[in-house]
């Protein structure tokens, strides 16, 4: 066991360090992933305080995130429930329903075409970056405590760590790229700009001075930035906007 989780954190930070472009780099934690038996990843960054989803992308497949998206599941799944509470479950055995908080209507739903695909389990790892609580969940037809045997779960936190420092928001643009429950719109040139100075800390009219603007304009651009990130006050939509790596800074 020794060996094969010696060579399994070599494999995975020469596979993370062969990553070139944030695209190639979630390819990379796909490989990885699919090496120590998963069938599919699943990543994504939650605002604890505001309880919303920032993003979410997932190597699962289309057909089953279109169904997820349709019936809108992240409304009541587990474990986005404890993500955003920030309490991601490690271990999740999606055959016992009993665990998720609830059986029948949604719940039996969600757990029934979690296992049509063979999404049998999901194993957790999370992290705090300020306020945001992101998290990479693996699924896998088998019980991945099976995997190491006891050193199972060291081994995931430690390649999920060496997954972590390469893992993006995506564009929004492709089926793996998503934001369940909330808008996935980039942002104007000039919106860009001015969630960009407010992340800095400038203030509007600060930022009307700098871009030769009047208040009232600079306002109505941090309005519509505000929709698009389906946010309600200024420091959610940075915090939005950066986490998704929509600004200019």
């Amino acid at each position: 066991m020794t060996t094969r989780y010696a060579n399994l954190l070599i494999d995975a930070a020469d596979t993370l360090s062969e990553a070139r472009t944030d695209d190639a780099a979630w390819q990379a934690i796909n490989v990885i992933a699919r090496r120590i038996g998963a069938n599919a990843v699943n990543a994504g960054a939650f605002l604890t305080g505001a309880s919303q989803i920032a993003w979410m992308r997932s190597s699962m497949t289309t057909a089953w995130l279109d169904d997820y998206a349709g019936q809108s599941f992240h409304d009541n799944d587990p474990l986005i429930k404890g993500a955003l509470a920030g309490a991601l479950p490690v271990l999740y055995d999606v055959a016992a329903r009993d665990r998720g908080g609830g059986t029948g209507g949604q719940y039996s739903d969600l757990h029934d075409g979690l296992m049509s695909h063979d999404y049998n389990y999901m194993i957790s790892h999370s992290w705090f970056d300020g306020d945001i609580n992101k998290g990479i969940v693996l699924s896998s037809r088998e019980d991945p405590t099976d995997l190491f045997g006891p050193g199972t779960m060291r081994a995931f936190s430690a390649v999920s760590a060496m997954m972590s420092y390469r893992l993006q928001a995506p564009d929004g643009s492709g089926p793996d790229g998503r934001a369940f429950g909330s808008s996935w719109r980039q942002l104007e040139e000039n919106e860009r700009d001015v969630v960009s100075y407010l992340a800095i800390g400038m203030s509007v009219d600060m930022i009307a001075h700098k871009l030769k603007e009047n208040e009232a304009t600079i306002l109505r651009l941090i309005e519509r930035a505000s929709l698009k990130m389906n946010a309600e006050t200024k420091d959610q939509t940075v915090a939005l906007a950066l986490t998704r790596g929509l600004l200019a800074i």
